[in-house]
């Protein structure tokens, strides 16, 4: 029984007008976008590569004179995803590149300065089509699955031969789905046959395995949408009474709760910028220097300022040797100030940050839209998640060029009584080749579905909790 309602399901929404309409956008929208964020994805590539072989010829030449001046600034790139292609996600919103010198870490250009104003509003991608698109129309194909058969009269006659409620909803439901997925998938399978004839690296270590998390997390979403719209059409008594309250729920559950969520993020946890800490940083950099400037002129006056030329520039007087300890000493208290002082301004950001980013997180995910998108972008290495890890690998090898090339070279900045100042070196040959590379190491998909284990909970909610609605509505239907 059950079987025959699924195929009736199928072959009714099959034969309708709706489902070719369907069927020509998946087969034309979906592999037309991947190819087109393809051919994007590698112009990216070949800009990556042309910059970090720049990067890499400048920090090869590197000279201590260079290092010396302060002129030194190293540059660590990030690559781009290759799953971009499905959602851009940060994708252009990250700095393409760090810049690191002696005095800490700043971010560059991002990727989007270069395109138009309508291009970053609307990336047109996989996941936009699915959210804007698909979703919408999951749920019209769903607006008149039972609301539709109450006026006409149909479902009270198959309700009057004794036919089970819960195999007729469950039927629906699934020959409904169905009909809706088969488009679809054909439509998934012709775009990544599409990427594989492009620079698509399909090849990677798990890239198959995160197409089939994208396959199944797009189904899911798509089903918990389609079973919204049965849950609202089992609701009411009218086709077009269906169709309005859906355009509705659909506004709401895509424009309007994830919006809401980050804007209350905001004002109740406002974050400063990234641009504000840096800022922050340098200026406290600034004074700590001139600080320490002050006290090394002090303590020079006070010990070399006596002696002779000759005593001064011999390091074996015993001026020198008795200036020498109290200079690396006042050095590696201002380096241990110094670090600590910026390691509470980073942590004091982060915290700020990871508040206002759970609070977000939590009340976008009343919406499965925002859970869905917060989840693909994760699995495609464009969301929350490569943003942090982005971060974690600045300031790993910020900490590696410090030991490997800025600590090698030592600046005496010295003020003197009266505002006079001069600059002492001392310095440690570098081999410029033995620098660290810049690398993100990339989060598994083992750690993707633990950081996104509350937007696959928002998911499976509103799979279950409309079903059950709808099952309950259904089964209490009076065909009186």
């Amino acid at each position: 029984m059950w079987k025959t309602i699924v195929r009736k399901e199928l072959l009714e929404t099959i034969f309708s007008y709706r489902f070719p309409l369907f069927a020509v956008i998946c087969l034309l929208l979906v592999p037309l976008g991947l190819a087109v964020n393809d051919a994007a994805y590698a112009k990216r590539v070949r800009d990556y590569s042309d910059q970090v072989r720049l990067a890499d010829e400048a920090a090869a030449a590197i000279k201590i004179q260079d290092i010396m001046a302060g002129t030194v600034a190293v540059r660590g790139f990030r690559r781009p995803s290759p799953l971009s292609v499905f959602t851009q996600g940060f994708e252009n919103a990250l700095p393409r590149y760090y810049e690191f010198t002696q005095d800490g870490f700043k971010p560059g250009e991002s990727a989007s300065d270069d395109e138009s104003i309508l291009s970053v509003q609307g990336k047109v991608d996989f996941v936009f089509l699915v959210q804007m698109v698909i979703s919408l129309i999951a749920m019209l194909f769903a607006s008149d699955m039972i609301s539709g058969e109450k006026e006409s009269g149909t479902l009270r006659a198959m309700l009057a031969n004794s036919l089970p409620r819960d195999s007729l909803l469950t039927g629906k439901i699934g020959g409904g789905f169905l009909a809706l997925w088969v488009p679809f998938l054909m439509a998934f399978v012709i775009g990544a046959v599409v990427l594989m004839l492009g620079a698509f690296p399909l090849a990677g270590a798990d890239t198959a395995a995160r197409l089939l998390v994208i396959l199944f997390g797009t189904s899911l979403f798509m089903l918990t949408y389609f079973t919204i719209g049965v849950a609202v059409s089992a609701s009411t008594a009218r086709a077009r009474t269906s169709l309005v309250a859906i355009l509705i729920v659909w506004a709401a559950f895509q424009l309007i709760l994830p919006r809401l969520g980050d804007m209350a993020a905001r004002l109740v946890y406002p974050v400063r910028s990234e641009t504000q800490v840096s800022l922050r940083k340098s200026l406290l950099v600034h004074a700590l220097d001139i600080e320490t400037a002050k006290e090394l002129g002090h303590q020079w006056d006070v010990i070399l300022g006596p002696a002779s030329p000759q005593a001064r520039d011999d390091p074996n007087s015993p001026e020198s040797k008795k200036w020498a300890p109290i200079r690396d000493d006042i050095q590696l208290r201002a380096r241990e100030r110094k670090s600590q002082q910026l390691a509470a301004i980073d942590e004091s950001y982060l915290q700020e940050r990871r508040r206002q980013l759970d609070l977000a997180v939590n009340l976008s995910l009343i919406s499965p839209s925002a859970a869905f998108a917060r989840f693909i972008a994760d699995v495609c290495g464009t969301g929350e998640l490569e943003r942090a890890r982005y971060l974690d690998a600045v300031r790993a090898h910020e900490k590696a060029l410090d030991a490997g090339l800025f600590s090698k070279v030592k600046r005496t900045l010295m003020i003197h009584e009266g505002g006079a100042m001069s600059m002492g070196f001392s310095a440690t040959p570098v081999d410029a080749s033995k620098l660290p590379k810049f690398s993100i190491v990339e989060a598994s998909l083992a750690e993707t579905f633990k950081a996104n284990a509350r937007s696959l909970v928002s998911l499976l909610v509103w799979l279950i909790a409309p079903f059950a609605y709808a099952y309950i509505r259904f089964i209490r239907y009076d065909v009186r």
